[in-house]
């Protein structure tokens, strides 16, 4: 409603005005982040390819899932999700396929060659495989974890993991009657800055006997204010957003002249 969106578009100009002094006072420069590199072994050449499902019993992403997923979601990402989903619910094992999947995709982020030997399509699938069998190896993972990981690669769908990832998450979430929120600011947000947020949000935006996830981001290229990401909602007050509403306006009056 108007009192929510006024609401948000207070938060939005709070941090827009911090964004504005941080900026006055400092260049901010990107900064390199740590990578973390993949096990070596897989890049050297792989044993006989096994079927990886053979050492298990039962396959949990085989056939459609039974359970129904707490919120409705379309796609092909979202169908590997809900059946993750499904199979990690019947295993009670949420948590630790959640952490398990985001290990795999920060080592997937931190390493170019391993990124690329998944993500290649040339690579073959028994490979691939069996490059994935070796980083388990090295960690504890539960079967779930593994044969998702297995069908994916499978399927030719490794390149979607952040999409499922994201999707699967949001699922855990609302399992527990819990609401996920994005917020996207172009500096850190201070501590005062993220009660307000949540104060807002928990008035404003959840139902009752609903609770708040807040996940703040930061990206310096909306320049100033704040991006709101609520389910499928996706609410820009940034200052990016609104430059780029003035050079439509004026692309669009230059084009009428």
């Amino acid at each position: 409603g108007k009192s929510t969106m006024a609401a948000l578009l207070r938060l939005s100009r709070a941090a827009c005005a911090t964004a504005t002094r941080t900026f006055a006072l400092r260049c901010v420069g990107g900064s390199g982040l740590s990578s973390t590199s993949a096990h070596a072994a897989v890049f050297q050449p792989a044993p006989a390819f096994k079927q990886p499902f053979a050492m298990y019993s039962q396959d949990p992403f085989e056939g459609t899932t039974d359970l129904e997923p707490p919120v409705k979601m379309y796609g092909t990402s979202a169908k590997y999700a809900a059946a993750l989903w499904s199979a990690a619910t019947k295993a009670k094992v949420l948590d630790d396929v959640a952490t398990e999947v985001a290990q795999i995709i920060e080592l997937k982020n931190g390493d170019e060659k391993f990124s690329a030997f998944l993500d290649d399509p040339t690579v073959p699938v028994e490979k691939k495989i069996e490059g994935l069998q070796k980083v388990f190896e090295a960690g504890k993972f539960t079967d779930i974890t593994k044969n998702f990981f297995f069908v994916m690669a499978e399927n030719g769908r490794l390149e979607e993991l952040p999409m499922v990832a994201e999707q699967y998450q949001e699922l855990v979430y609302a399992s527990r009657g819990e609401v996920l929120v994005t917020v996207t600011s172009a500096i850190p947000l201070s501590a005062e800055q993220q009660a307000e947020c949540k104060k807002v949000l928990t008035e404003k935006v959840l139902k009752k006997g609903e609770k708040l996830v807040l996940d703040v981001k930061v990206d310096r290229k909306i320049l100033g204010g704040l991006i709101f990401d609520i389910g499928e909602k996706h609410i820009d007050m940034s200052i990016e957003a609104r430059i780029r509403k003035i050079e439509n306006l004026l692309r669009d009056a230059v084009g009428t002249a």
